[in-house]
């Protein structure tokens, strides 16, 4: 299209063009103005006149607005400055002395790629609207999530039990709003303290959802009647084991787990574990040592399945430390011909009370690079005796 803003100009260029095969349909200016000629949708050129500001220039202004406005592939011949700086990315400004064959060959360019900038604009468009589809079903994802991380975190304990001279402590942090690690502390009796950790593999919606059902399926005692056994860990593992078997899960999700039992009167820890970390016994003194046993992992179907019990007596000042492998770095270093070393951070934390020393791990992980958005779900569950003589 050919708006027409300068006759004789026009005419002249009219004529190149059909010289060289290019048909265009020339439009008066006064016809656009008053409403008689549409934009269009393909290319289009705007033939001002001379470099000097004449009326028809100044009434092209509206004209060059609308076509930057509409995307249009459009070229301006002539008129002064004020036409460029109007005009849009898809909008080329050539000097009122160009000559006829050098504006021609814009044209004919500008004819051969026009259709592909409108395809690549139509394009755009559609991954405009796919973006804004993808935004709201994302939006919808988080709410979701969000939702999700707290109904799981409403199945971890609200209140950690609190029997003297016993005490327990957690830090819980999943790498994502839902998480594959879950803990618990519970009174079993008013004799028997349940400790539990555990953590399935992965930290997105179906661990999420494994951990949730690993904390039903626990089972601490065995009722009959009026009558109760309470179950070692390694019962109380196997019978984990078995629930998670007759799911039929697929092999790739599997659990590993630690439970202990803590004797109130005795203060004997019994604790079994299902290829989780070993547990670590801090003493009074700072001394630190893993409490080792063989245990299989849970939930794999065909797996002979062995689940050895530790005891361990605790004194006044002992702390008992269950966490997950997300915890590993901070607080066991790599393994030297099956020699456990401890980091040295973990040797000053060992005679820190329980608070003092899940605040201080806190920290430690809040300065660590990446922290957030950590690689994996971080548990921490700790028991500790009080200093003073039960």
């Amino acid at each position: 299209m050919l708006f027409d803003a300068a006759p004789e100009r026009c005419a002249a260029l009219n004529d190149q063009l059909r010289q060289r095969g290019l048909a265009a349909r020339r439009v008066p200016v006064a016809d656009w103005l008053r409403g008689a000629a549409a934009v269009g949708s393909g290319a289009a050129v705007v033939v001002a006149a001379g470099s000097a500001r004449s009326d028809d220039d100044r009434l092209l202004v509206p004209l060059v607005q609308r076509l930057a406005t509409d995307h249009v592939a459009s070229l301006v011949w002539g008129g002064d400055a004020r036409l460029q700086a109007d005009g849009g990315p898809l909008t080329e400004w050539l000097a009122a002395d160009a000559g006829l064959d050098e504006v021609a060959a814009k044209i004919g360019t500008l004819t051969r790629y026009a259709p592909l900038l409108h395809a690549f604009e139509r394009e755009l468009e559609h991954f405009g609207r796919l973006g804004d589809q993808l935004n709201q079903y994302f939006t919808e994802i988080d709410q979701e999530m969000r939702l999700a991380g707290r109904l799981q975190r409403d199945f971890m304990p609200r209140r950690l039990p609190d029997v003297p001279p016993y005490t327990c402590q957690v830090l819980y942090r999943p790498a994502s709003w839902v998480g594959g690690d879950m803990y618990d502390a519970f009174r079993i009796d008013e004799g028997h303290l349940g400790l539990f950790i555990a953590d399935a593999m992965g930290h997105g919606v179906a661990a999420g959802l494994l951990t949730m059902f690993l904390r039903q399926a626990l089972t601490p005692k065995r009722i009959d009647g009026d009558s109760y056994t309470i179950l070692t860990p390694a019962e109380a593992l196997t019978n984990l084991n078995d629930c998670l078997v007759q799911q039929k899960l697929p092999n790739c999700y599997f659990v590993t787990a630690c439970y202990g039992v803590l004797d109130i009167l005795s203060g004997k820890l019994h604790l079994a574990r299902a290829g989780h970390p070993y547990a670590l016994h801090i003493r009074a003194d700072g001394g630190i040592a893993e409490l080792r046993s063989e245990g299989s992992l849970l939930g794999l179907a065909d797996v002979a399945t062995v689940f050895q019990v530790t005891t361990v007596p605790l004194a006044p000042g002992d702390k008992v430390l269950f966490y997950t492998d997300g915890l590993e770095d901070a607080l066991l270093l790599p393994r030297r011909d099956d020699v456990t070393r401890f980091t040295p951070e973990l040797a000053q934390w060992a005679r820190l009370s329980s608070a003092n020393l899940v605040a201080a791990i806190a920290e430690h992980l809040d300065r660590r690079e990446g922290s957030l958005h950590p690689a994996d779900d971080v548990t921490l569950l700790v028991l500790e005796v009080a200093s003073q003589a039960r």
